[in-house]
């Protein structure tokens, strides 16, 4: 006799195709080498003692009383969970009785170890009831006390299904509704063939008899399985042990397992033979005692029954805490992990009024309770929930306006010349688009007018030691439109020299005359606005936006400024960040709400691109948040202020292919199914369901999610710690 303790890692999770492709390899392995086996699950409530004192042991582990006050938080709450008993910890054994099975028969399973028949929870003596076992002691007079100190237990069985199984019904089901210690024990025989043909024969017997009529109905059941050619006959008996050590409850309990089992099978009473039921759960290849009834079945069934195996999972105790998981299989806590210098850029969905917002400030809370600095960029003005509940010791709090905010967009934030030009056009693109209606693109004339007056205004400062250090130092936009008209000067001096040389009228425009034309223009255009005109004591003077990120919570709120002009000030603040994390590298959380803002620009998605592929290296992840997957790939429907220009659809996909985990809120339906589209096997078809039903009864409220990580994706509620829900609910 061997002894796997078996698996499969998450059945519940993969797709029905991948699914059928499992069971199918179980119906192979029950059709061919596999005789008499017996398959025990073992279901307890799930001990949250562990996970309890890992959170508890990292709590104290910190050192800033704020952050060890929100995870102590989080142990309380875990040991509310861990008394009600609502999880499920299950462990599932495959006994092989003839001994012919290895580990590499199991390729279908996650074979954890093997090991001897597992003990069950019923040591010491136990006295027959006419429905139950009671534990009893001897007493030194040789008569029987009950022992209320163990659990009492009551074996039912089951002969008759009733219905068409699936992998989740109803054993599945069971499992997860079960309200007390439970095992379950399922007995498969092969039968010879000559056995099926002696039956076939019996029943054809019978139904020429005339005196049983189920007789017809049995007699065809054989007649097919003598024509099976892939499968096996087999006789499997289902038993279920109740453990509990009230004698009433345990009786309650043996009556809702009859009741609620019905619909897919028949679960009768053993009265009289407890004794001998219980042997089955035993290491007896063949206990004694039994009732004969018994269902034949096909390799299929004893397969569909093994896809229980794939309930249950081992409670992860490390990351961020997210919420508890909703699915009815495998319940757990839900943490999600940043591990070392491993990608964590991650991605937030979801319609308004569905938890998104929320659900992202609590997220930035709890990364910054363990070590991260979190930056946060949003423009609607929530994130003062956040800095409420942080306070003035660990959280800055910028709003930026037109009335208190200043920026200069010449201020130096790339080591590379080159790429400082590059950023500085992209800024002077979205400047001269005072409207925001008319996206500005500049000639080639212009683009050289711009560097070579760049190269100028920077030319009398250090770039390493005043430029990238001091931004106080930064020239102004007075001083580059002066540069612009040097430019101009500069090249009108350079086309006379090339005429008076060559002797020849030039019967059009030289280039020389080109940029010195584009210069003397882009400068009057930029004097007009931002040096003479009522921006200038916005845009013409040094900036005081503070991107030293010293905090340990970095916030800017950017509600008060004009719609058209959030993507020229994200991408500006976006800019000075990206700079110091290059700079000081350390583990930190760039959280960018609203990114479509980001993508009315495709340089602007470009730039989001490259800080996903580049800042991982500095100990950094990107967070990004929207409605749907419109804001990153430009699907028909998205806002329209999103994706009224420059959809860089290239930029957006890259970030969705290179985000390391995504966490959906409720959604329109087909905003939901383009997630399953996107990410096939992992979202699937019962997620955008979920997703499209948030807010239409209880079970799909706010707060409900789904999450996407490590291959495969949970639907949790994201449930929020008693200080976060005081301070940011109804954000």
């Amino acid at each position: 006799m061997r002894v796997f303790q078996v698996s499969l890692p998450h059945f519940y999770q993969i797709d029905s195709v991948d699914q059928t492709a499992v069971i199918s390899q179980m119906v192979s392995l029950f059709a061919g080498p596999t005789q008499h086996c017996r398959f025990l699950t073992f279901i307890t409530p799930a001990s949250l003692e562990r996970l309890e004192q890992e959170r508890r042991r990292l709590a104290l582990g910190i050192e800033p009383a704020w952050a060890r006050r929100g995870l102590m938080e989080e142990v309380r709450l875990i040991g509310e969970w861990g008394s009600q008993g609502e999880m499920r910890k299950t462990r599932h054994f495959f006994v092989d009785f003839h001994d012919t099975l290895t580990a590499g028969d199991l390729s279908h399973w996650r074979v954890v170890a093997e090991e001897g028949y597992p003990q069950l929870p019923i040591p010491g003596e136990y006295a027959e009831y006419k429905d139950h076992m009671a534990p009893v002691i001897k007493r030194p007079n040789g008569r029987l006390q009950l022992d209320n100190s163990r659990y009492r237990y009551a074996v039912l069985a089951s002969y008759q299904l009733t219905r068409t199984w699936d992998w989740r019904h109803p054993l599945a089901q069971m499992i997860t509704s079960a309200d007390g210690p439970m095992i379950i024990c399922i007995d498969v025989r092969k039968l010879h063939p000559e056995r099926v043909t002696a039956s076939a024969e019996f029943w054809l017997g019978m139904v020429n008899n005339g005196q049983d009529r189920n007789a017809l109905t049995a007699s065809t059941e054989a007649e097919a399985a003598l024509n099976v050619q892939d499968e096996a006959i087999h006789h499997v008996r289902c038993l279920f042990m109740l453990l509990d050590k009230n004698g009433t409850t345990l009786r309650e309990r043996m009556d809702k397992l009859r009741k609620t089992s019905t619909q897919y099978m028949k679960v009768d009473r053993l009265l009289g033979y407890q004794a001998g039921a219980a042997q089955m759960f035993g290491p007896w290849s063949r206990p004694p005692g039994l009732p004969s009834g018994h269902f034949n079945v096909l390799s299929r069934a004893p397969a569909v029954f093994a896809g229980m195996w794939g309930v249950g999972r081992a409670q992860q105790t490390a990351g961020y805490y997210l919420g508890i998981s909703v699915d009815e299989v495998a319940p757990h806590v839900y943490y999600l992990d940043w591990k070392g210098n491993d990608p964590f850029h991650g991605i937030i969905l979801g319609r308004t009024g569905k938890g998104k917002t929320v659900g992202a400030q609590a997220l930035a809370w709890r990364l910054a309770e363990q070590g991260a600095q979190v930056i946060l960029l949003e423009p609607q003005g929530h994130s003062r929930r956040l800095h409420q509940l942080a306070g003035e010791e660990i959280a800055s709090y910028s709003k930026l306006s037109y009335a208190t905010t200043r920026l200069n967009i010449l201020d130096v934030v790339y080591e590379n010349p080159t790429d400082q030009y590059d950023h500085v056009i992209t800024l002077l693109g979205l400047l001269l688009n005072p409207l925001g209606n008319n996206p500005r693109l500049f000639a080639n004339a212009e683009v050289a007018a711009v560097r070579r007056a760049l190269q100028l205004t920077y030319a009398a400062y250090d770039w390493q030691t005043e430029l990238l250090v001091d931004h106080g130092l930064t020239p102004t936009l007075a001083t580059f439109c002066h540069k612009l008209y040097q430019v101009a000067q500069q090249s009108m001096a350079s086309t006379s020299e090339g005429i008076t040389t060559i002797q020849t009228p030039a019967p059009t425009a030289s280039a020389g005359s080109l940029v010195a034309d584009a210069a003397v223009a882009l400068a009057e255009e930029i004097e007009n606005l931002y040096v003479f005109g009522d921006y200038a004591e916005i845009f013409n003077v040094p900036t005081n936006l503070d991107l030293t990120l010293k905090e340990q919570i970095v916030l800017f709120d950017f509600s008060e400024v004009p719609e058209r002009r959030r993507p020229l000030f994200y991408y500006a603040t976006l800019a000075g960040i990206n700079h110091q994390v290059r700079r000081s590298p350390r583990k930190r959380a760039i959280i960018v709400d609203e990114v479509h803002y980001m993508n009315q620009e495709a340089s602007l998605m470009t730039f989001l691109a490259n800080m996903v592929k580049t800042v991982r290296t500095f100990g950094a992840a990107v967070i990004m948040i929207d409605q749907d997957l419109e804001a990153f790939i430009g699907v028909e429907g998205a806002q329209a202020e999103s994706m009224a220009s420059g959809t860089n659809v290239t930029a957006g996909q890259f970030v969705l292919n290179n985000s390391s985990w995504m966490i959906a809120f409720g959604m329109k339906r087909d905003a939901a199914c383009r997630l399953v589209t996107h990410f096939k096997d992992e979202i699937l078809s019962s997620h955008a369901e979920f997703l499209a039903r948030m807010g239409s009864d209880d079970r799909h409220g706010k707060g409900m999610a789904v999450v996407r990580a490590n291959g495969r994706a949970d639907m949790i509620f994201f449930q929020l710690r008693p200080i976060e829900a005081t301070y940011l609910l109804g954000s």
